[in-house]
């Protein structure tokens, strides 16, 4: 019994924590190229570029440069875009209206390793954001949830090796 207990404690004291990046040693810059917008609500990929600048600028992990001298490239599309009520105000069918709306976005990302040629990542990222409408417009929201959206494609940008 005391052999099964050491042997526990000596398996648990092998578990730890790191801060060290989970990239490949070689991976160091990023750049992030204009994103492009498949939905019809305008603006939303000059807010997911600057979004990602700043979210892999705040993550510090990769270092943001230009495209051409990058060693990871993160191309990513607008591929989604809805706004939905989720709650309504007021007691009959006729005098209800909307208090709450959800906004979701949806991006294709293609990360590429230029340094070996070769594709490190590629998948579909999301975020949502809920809001009133007396408290924030549907553009905040957006901006809002595209941020998220930024630091979501980080995170599986991150954890993709």
């Amino acid at each position: 019994m005391r052999g099964a207990a050491l042997l526990l404690i000596l398996l648990a004291g092998c578990c730890g924590y790191s801060t060290r990046s989970l990239l490949p040693s070689h991976l160091r810059t990023v750049g992030v190229p204009p994103a492009t917008n498949a939905t019809t609500q305008p603006g939303l990929a000059e807010v997911l570029t600057d979004s990602l600048t700043a979210a892999f600028t705040a993550d510090r992990t990769l270092r943001v440069t230009n495209v051409e001298a990058a060693d990871l490239v993160i191309n990513t599309a607008v591929s989604g875009y809805t706004r939905t009520p989720v709650s309504y105000s007021g007691d009959s069918t006729a005098s209800r209206s909307v208090s709450a709306y959800e906004v979701s976005v949806n991006a294709q990302v293609d990360a590429r390793d230029q340094t070996r040629n070769e594709q490190f990542y590629k998948g579909v990222a999301s975020a949502r954001v809920t809001y009133e409408p007396g408290a924030k417009t549907e553009e905040e929201a957006a901006s809002e949830a595209i941020g998220k959206l930024a630091s979501e494609v980080v995170r599986q940008v991150q954890i993709a090796w």
